[in-house]
């Protein structure tokens, strides 16, 4: 189980590679939440802005959220849809205590 501690509002994630954000200035960690009733894609690009390259991809099911590891803190995202949302965080490992 994984606690997400917000760091930045929640924003609606733009739907071009140009226009791609990064979620959070210092943040590794994104939140998404899709909204939609559809699924939706979002995409990671680099940090290059005159010509990003994609570097993957993840579905989201109808209302589903997930926390997305960046691996780089200005790699940068973009969705298929405007109804997807995504705010920066930290991320930390809960209920991993071993009972005794």
């Amino acid at each position: 189980m994984l606690a997400f501690a917000p760091g930045t509002m929640a924003v609606a994630l733009p739907t071009t590679k140009e226009t791609a954000i990064t979620c959070g200035d210092q943040s590794d960690y994104v939140r998404l939440v899709n909204e939609s009733s559809s699924v939706q894609t979002v995409t990671t690009v680099d940090s290059n802005t005159e010509t990003p390259s994609e570097m993957g991809s993840v579905r989201l099911q109808p209302g589903e959220v997930m926390i997305l590891w960046k691996r780089r803190e200005f790699h940068r995202i973009y969705a298929s849809s405007a109804e997807v949302f995504g705010g920066g965080g930290m991320v930390r490992p809960t209920g991993l205590q071993q009972r005794t």
